[in-house]
């Protein structure tokens, strides 16, 4: 007896956004059962970034004019529509309005959500948003990430969504072609912040007919793993995944290679591939640990070898420090903004208009080796900084 859509969890287990993961490690999906991956403070980022763009594609509005000097709290973590953010998401805003124009709920739809059980029972998701030029369906997925940069061609993610929507809205018949989109306008990619890809809609049909379907079928049933960067995002990545065990086992034993065979010089080729491979994976692990020391150095306990300490920050301007550079330099310190104090370092006389009015904040606090000459943040002294940070904003 199948489940009602209403009591299924708001994230199916074989959703769009893990497909890249399911898909290449099915076994992933049972051992995740019953765990919880803590939001970081960058998925939290992107999902205010998200319904930031959902409000302005919905209304009509800019990105700028839902910015508010006022942090507001969500999912736990503090976030503000900054300039970064309404600069990045209106990027994707006009993107999307200069491929469709006066769209409206006939030919476009804003976080749309489907459900498909004819496909399979866990397919269902939303889509960022989904437009119809002609006989073309355009699926836009926006990222508003910076450190994993992600490729159009092929995107799993991009063609479950398009499978999703064609089979919601009842299009196969009519759509010849769809256009998958992603646009992430803060990371680096040698395709630009906006990348797209096409895909005849029979192909689209035949990748689910061959290729998804079959794999949400095997991640049900399957326990096979594979390790990959696919693991960044997996919640078992935090426990103990057999696969990660073995990969650690295999590392152990192509460094005892290296150290018998007296350097990597040694290696084969092959060798030397797996190695880096098995490196990669052991650092999204050492990744999940470092999240988790964070945490319990916070709740005041002691990790041998480990502490806090302040990120590094760059330095920021003091309120009152634009009119004093402008009144030195004029146009020649701005750019679209203010430019930065090492920027006006460099001008005549700007290191000491720096001195005056700049200042480095505290960055935010961070794992370190104890060797590490910053000095550490415990639970007492953190509190005395948050104090002088309020004194600070106070004399604002």
């Amino acid at each position: 007896m199948s489940v009602p859509f209403s009591q299924m969890p708001e994230h199916s287990p074989l959703g769009a956004s893990g497909a890249s993961r399911w898909m290449k490690c099915p076994g992933s999906v049972m051992m995740a059962r019953g765990t919880s991956d803590e939001e970081s403070e960058f998925a939290a980022l992107g999902t205010f970034a998200h319904s930031v763009g959902e409000t302005c594609l919905a209304s009509g509005q800019d990105a700028w004019e839902l910015m508010t000097p006022e942090q507001l709290v969500t999912h736990s973590t503090q976030v503000v529509v900054d300039s970064d953010m309404a600069n990045a998401v209106q990027v994707y805003l006009d993107a999307v309005r200069k491929t469709h124009g006066e769209w409206n709920q006939g030919n476009g739809w804003v976080e749309r959500q489907f459900y498909c059980p004819s496909i399979h029972e866990y397919f269902y998701g939303r889509s960022d948003f989904t437009g119809i030029v002609g006989d073309t369906l355009h699926v836009w997925d926006y990222k508003h990430g910076a450190g994993v940069v992600v490729d159009v061609v092929e995107n799993p993610q991009g063609m479950y969504y398009a499978v999703g929507m064609l089979e919601d809205l009842q299009l196969w018949g009519t759509i010849k072609s769809v256009v998958i989109h992603i646009v992430q306008p803060r990371g680096w990619h040698q395709d630009g912040v906006h990348r797209y890809w096409t895909i005849p809609t029979a192909s689209l049909w035949q990748w689910q007919e061959e290729t998804l379907v079959p794999a949400m079928n095997r991640a049900l049933a399957s326990r096979d793993t594979a390790s990959g960067e696919h693991c960044r995002f997996c919640p078992v990545r935090a426990y103990a995944c057999p696969q990660i065990l073995a990969d650690f086992d295999e590392l152990e034993e192509l460094m005892s290679i290296l150290a018998d065979k007296g350097g990597a010089d040694e290696l084969s080729e092959t060798q030397l591939g797996r190695l880096l491979s098995l490196h990669d994976t052991a650092k999204i692990a050492a990744k999940a640990a470092e999240s988790t020391t964070f945490n319990r150095l916070q709740a005041g306990k002691k990790v041998p070898g480990r502490k806090l300490v302040n990120g590094r920050a760059n330095r920021a301007w003091k309120d009152g420090a634009e009119t004093a550079i402008k009144k030195q330099f004029g146009d020649e310190a701005f750019e679209s903004k203010l430019l930065s104090p090492a920027q006006v370092d460099k001008l005549p006389g700007g290191e000491k208009l720096t001195a005056e009015h700049a200042f480095k904040p505290e960055g935010k606090l961070t794992v370190a080796s104890t060797d590490d000459k910053r000095m550490e943040v415990s639970r007492d002294t953190k509190s005395m900084f948050k104090d002088e940070t309020k004194a600070k904003k106070g004399r604002k």
